[in-house]
């Protein structure tokens, strides 16, 4: 240390008596125990002596520790006031828990990351109280870390322990708050494949309560180490834990902001005034997969979304797009899915093969006590982000079921062990499918083809089909940009970065800036739809409502209405714009409509039951003809129908063999009829 004891209580004095924080300690003298913290910028400690800041760091414990008695005596009180150190620049910070070593320990630390485990809240004693067997006498042992000890002797009639026993008295022990936390390294921070690390920190006393999981925080603290067990033997090896000093909480829509440069910021105005932003940006997710043009530049408004609205009611309005891309396989799907997660700020890539409900939402697990804790899972990860979702066909029908809530409230609820608990998760969701049977057949509707429920279906914005049907001039264009790729690829490894064509494949814009720029949009940008935008998608979507006048089927429903307006107001973001032009609106009315007339249409005839509920009017007409069959049938008869009697009839009203057979197996599979043995069928 650079300064005495003395000096250092002396610095501190004269810190508060020069600074604003003198007047703010007295206020917390006066409001006690309802303020209990001082909380000191550390950026003020550097201005006013940087060898003191400096130090600081270095030996937390002594200058917090002697900060503490400074505060006692600045403040004429006996009360215990916390010094809290806050706001460490980021040149000072650890930032990143895998960057922590064993030089770190002692010292200062600052780190950021997403809260994943807390603890319930539990008293923990600071001062005990213990009565002497012998005597009677209350001796006070002040306690340190997690293992209670006892007074080695009695403080009134000096009996050592052994000779007497002392019973702890609560009555007049002291307590604090306490609560042990999780904290994970933020996703955006790590490399492709990279697991993210994790440490426990401690809060005590008003610290404890202020975050949930889901949190994005900075825990600044002392990093100290605690000595394992390994069945009851002591290890030479030791657990790192952080010993919480101050929590800043960051931004809601922080998202990397803080790192922006004025370099960088112009840059991001710069590349909005170019023109043709979304286009640029479209060919800068994932160049290596041919085409797609479409679903690019869905996926790019998918990453700057809608705007999230709230009612003076209370009514929440999410402004999040939901994607589901469903195709062939060898479709590049989970390239694009990952290329995504890499893009998006917040972004998640999971696959549905290796995800349980837990692992998606929340759940509650036991912590090292054993007692049970909630644990935040993908969707509360991505909070304010991109959650991309691979296979998701394949998650059991449970894990599926726990989606629903996170995709139109966006909030995750947890009841558990004893725990209830609702948490946010205000992201985007990606997903990726493959059919049932291997390849889309493309005769058959979407929902027969794959393995997800109806209500999941609907809950997509955008649903994009990807088939692979052979024709020769895509076949041959795909087949030159694949091999252009693989030679760009060969070329790369033997060192021609400066060969025309690798130049002509390089990614044109940056992973980092597109993520920056995302990120200032987002926090930046609130567009508001301009009368003629508003004009276009109304008088659009009534012109396909009014289809149903010809066809006698519901070609688009308010859902489809709500997707345009979430992606047009992302067209006007994705350019900074504050207003949402007639263009950003006829952007959006393409997609939707290409969406529509690709997997909500049957025979050509747009139907959006083919999505909401799997069953499209021409099928809802077909059974309504062979239930009525039956009826006439089942009336003449016995109460049931001869098998051959139903085809015959069916088969007068247009009805064929094939639709026959399939229609009484739906009914059959519904409990709506039933076969007896002598081969006549009955309603249930």
């Amino acid at each position: 240390m650079k300064y005495t004891r003395e000096e250092i209580k002396q610095l501190w004095l004269d810190f508060l008596s020069q600074t604003e924080y003198g007047r703010k300690l007295l206020d917390i003298t006066y409001n006690y125990p309802d303020l209990k913290s001082l909380v000191v910028s550390f950026e003020d400690i550097a201005n006013y002596d940087d060898d003191f800041a400096e130090d600081l760091l270095r030996f937390p414990e002594e200058y917090l520790e002697i900060g503490e008695l400074a505060l006692r005596e600045y403040g004429e009180t006996s009360y215990h006031i916390h010094l809290r150190i806050a706001e460490i620049p980021e040149r000072d910070r650890v930032k990143e828990i895998k960057n922590l070593r064993t030089a770190h320990l002692g010292k200062f630390v600052s780190i950021e990351g997403i809260i994943r485990r807390a603890t319930e809240i539990r008293p923990k004693l600071k001062v005990g109280a213990f009565k002497c067997s012998d005597c009677g006498g209350i001796t006070m042992m002040e306690q340190e870390g997690m293992r209670l000890f006892e007074p080695d002797k009695c403080a009134s009639c000096g009996k050592p322990r052994g000779k007497v026993k002392f019973k702890l008295i609560l009555g007049q022990s002291v307590f604090e708050d306490y609560q042990s936390l999780e904290i994970q390294d933020m996703p955006e921070n790590l490399r492709g494949g990279e697991q993210p690390q994790r440490i426990i920190a401690v809060v005590e006393d008003d610290l404890a309560g202020l975050v949930v999981p889901g949190d994005r925080v900075i825990l600044n603290g002392i990093l100290r180490a605690r000595e394992m067990r390994i069945q009851n033997i002591k290890s030479t090896e030791f657990k790192m834990y952080l010993d919480v000093n101050s929590i800043d909480k960051l931004d809601e829509n922080m998202e990397d902001m803080e790192s922006l440069t004025d370099e960088e910021l112009e840059a991001i105005k710069e590349f909005a005034r170019s023109g043709e932003v979304i286009e640029r940006l479209r060919d800068s997710i994932a160049p290596t997969i041919y085409g797609m043009e479409l679903i690019k530049e869905s996926l790019v408004l998918q990453m700057f979304g809608g705007v999230a609205k709230k009612m003076p009611d209370g009514t929440k309005i999410r402004g999040d797009i939901h994607v589901l891309l469903v195709g062939d396989p060898g479709t590049a799907k989970s390239q694009l899915l990952q290329k995504m997660s890499e893009l998006a700020p917040r972004g998640i890539y999971t696959s549905g093969k290796g995800s349980s409900a837990a692992g998606l939402t929340a759940t509650a697990v036991k912590d090292e006590t054993g007692r049970w804790t909630l644990e935040a899972g993908a969707l509360v990860l991505a909070d304010q982000g991109l959650a991309a979702i691979d296979e998701i066909d394949k998650m059991s029908t449970t894990d599926r079921d726990s989606i629903y809530q996170a995709m139109e409230q966006q909030i995750v609820s947890v009841t558990k062990a004893g725990i209830y608990a609702t948490l946010m998760s205000r992201c985007s969701i990606l997903a990726a499918a493959n059919p049932k049977y291997g390849r889309f057949d493309p005769e058959e509707s979407l929902p027969s083809q794959i393995n997800l429920p109806i209500p999941l279906l609907s809950r997509f914005d955008v649903i994009f089909k990807i088939l692979d049907i052979p024709k020769e001039k895509v076949d041959r264009e795909m087949a030159d940009y694949i091999l252009k790729v693989h030679l760009v690829g060969e070329k790369l490894m033997l060192g021609e970065e400066e060969d025309a064509l690798v130049k002509e494949q390089e990614q044109k814009l940056s992973p980092e800036f597109v993520k920056k720029y995302v990120s200032y949009a987002k926090k930046n940008v609130i567009p508001k739809l301009s009368d003629e935008a508003m004009s276009a998608i109304e008088e659009e979507y009534l012109k396909i409502r009014n289809q149903f006048k010809e066809t006698h089927s519901v070609a688009i429903t308010p859902r489809q209405l709500e997707a345009m307006i979430r992606l047009s107001e992302a067209s006007a973001r994705a350019r900074l714009s504050d207003i949402v032009t007639r263009e950003d609106a006829l952007r959006a009315i393409r997609i939707v409509k290409y969406f529509l007339q690709d997997v909500a249409s049957e025979g050509g005839v747009i139907d959006i039951d083919v999505v909401n509920s799997g069953v499209s009017k021409s099928k809802r007409d077909k059974i309504r003809i062979l239930r009525d069959v039956l009826k006439e049938l089942v009336a003449e008869g016995d109460g049931s129908a001869k098998e051959r009697d139903i085809y015959s009839r069916a088969k007068e009203e247009g009805l064929s063999d094939e639709e026959i057979d399939n229609l009484l197996r739906e009914m059959r599979y519904k409990g709506e009829i039933y076969r007896d043995t002598g081969g006549r069928w009955h309603f249930a």
